[in-house]
């Protein structure tokens, strides 16, 4: 806090700090995801363009995942999207919400003098809640965003992916070790066809990482036409862009290989096996939650839906959610392939050592990320939504942000450290 008691939103004390951490961070990153790593990964814009001014009704849908702009679309997306959306209802039986009668200060020091509520503003934080047992132990809104508002989940989606797939797995509806071929006929002859569904939901098919989302051609942008996100060129067809996804040349099962792609693949195959569209799928979770709110899932350019990046939830539904898992409630598949750190490709890689800077190390299974020293499963989406699941207390942590940029190289490190720092406090 300044003297006169105003929050210091730009925090300059770790400039030296940042700046060390953000070279150190895109050193890794581009390691991992090459030459285009610099449109999706490293430090933040000047924070000054995040307060800019802009007509909420003139917004260039070019330019919609950037600073000034993604703060609102972000919890607009219906309106932006390029494919539209599907809403999920609220649960039949929503879960009785109840504030603690003592709740987490966050105006004690997070680090370096820095508290937690300034460190919510300087990371542009709309949505943070901390929960157990239904009982709210923290909550923060800012950025125009409020209760009962929904915000999209971005990457941090795929982790309902694989709470579906386990679900499925456990009915005995779907074989880790078949290939997606076997579920899917038309994926015959693909690169994605012949990877296992373990390897798929694993992030190691063998099919190149889509690394570049913002540079028109690059397979990235492509792909995002295919999911709505981009509207600057014709989109070929969301199974067919799966269908063509490219070999990376690696072995399959042995390299960590992030692709929107291999969970859309999984999407499609369980709306397959199961008869059920994954809206109806999702429905089922918010259900078992006790969601409060109506969500909501985007279209793809086939009129199917994107678990890859698609789902739109409030912050406590999105708390409600990362409690279930916290609480063990998601089922035996996932916990086991989530957990399953013996088949991780993730750790020993670049990005996986960037995440683990904070956090000891991080892994990867079932769409989820896992801190094994913490016990603790994750949910990572561009821009700033994290979700996090303490299996040893119950407690559930989300933050929905607004980054100027998919993975901010100091921000990213600052919302894991500072959740589970607020979990380890709790337990």
């Amino acid at each position: 806090m300044h003297n006169d008691g105003v929050p210091n939103r730009y925090n300059f004390n770790f400039m030296e700090t940042n700046m060390k951490k953000s070279l150190c961070a895109l050193t890794l990153v581009t390691l991992s995801f090459g030459s285009f790593a610099d449109s999706a990964f490293g430090p933040s814009e000047d924070v000054q363009k995040f307060y800019q001014a802009f007509d909420t009704k003139n917004i260039p849908l070019s330019r919609m995942q950037s600073w000034p702009y993604y703060k609102y679309v972000s919890m607009n997306m219906q309106d932006f999207v390029a494919h539209g959306m599907v809403n999920i209802p609220a649960a039949v039986d929503p879960a009785k919400i109840n504030s603690a009668d003592i709740v987490f200060d966050l105006n004690q020091e997070f680090k370096g003098g820095q508290s937690f509520i300034e460190n919510l503003i300087a990371t542009q934080t709309k949505g943070f809640v901390v929960m157990k047992n239904n009982t709210l132990l923290a909550e923060f809104y800012d950025n125009g965003y409020n209760r009962g508002m929904t915000n999209n989940l971005q990457s941090a989606s795929k982790t309902y992916a694989g709470v579906i797939i386990g679900r499925l797995v456990d009915k005995g509806l779907i074989d880790l070790d078949q290939t997606a071929a076997h579920y899917m006929p038309e994926l015959k002859g693909s690169v994605i066809g012949a990877a296992t569904i373990r390897d798929i939901s694993n992030m190691a098919s063998g099919i190149e990482s889509l690394g570049d989302y913002h540079t028109q051609g690059s397979n990235g942008y492509e792909w995002e036409l295919e999911i709505g996100l981009q509207t600057n060129g014709t989109p070929k067809g969301h199974l067919k862009a799966i269908q063509q996804a490219k070999a990376s040349g690696a072995l399959r099962g042995e390299k960590w290989e992030y692709s929107d792609q291999n969970t859309d693949t999984l999407g499609l195959i369980a709306e397959t096996v199961s008869g059920k569209s994954m809206p109806e799928l999702l429905g089922e979770i918010a259900n078992d939650v006790g969601y409060q709110n109506t969500s909501a899932i985007a279209k793809t350019s086939d009129g199917s839906t994107s678990p890859a990046f698609g789902i739109d939830v409030s912050a406590i539904d999105y708390a409600l959610f990362h409690q279930y898992i916290a609480e063990g409630k998601a089922g035996k598949s996932f916990y086991e392939t989530a957990m399953d750190i013996q088949r991780d490709n993730l750790a020993s890689s670049s990005t996986g050592k960037f995440l683990g800077q904070v956090s000891g190390k991080v892994s990867y299974g079932m769409q989820t990320y896992y801190i094994a020293e913490e016990n603790i499963l994750m949910s990572l989406g561009s821009f700033g939504q994290v979700g996090f699941s303490d299996l040893t207390s119950g407690i559930s942590v989300i933050n929905q942000q607004d980054w100027s940029i998919n993975i901010d190289s100091d921000k990213a490190l600052d919302a894991i450290e500072r959740s589970i720092k607020i979990i380890k406090a709790l337990r």
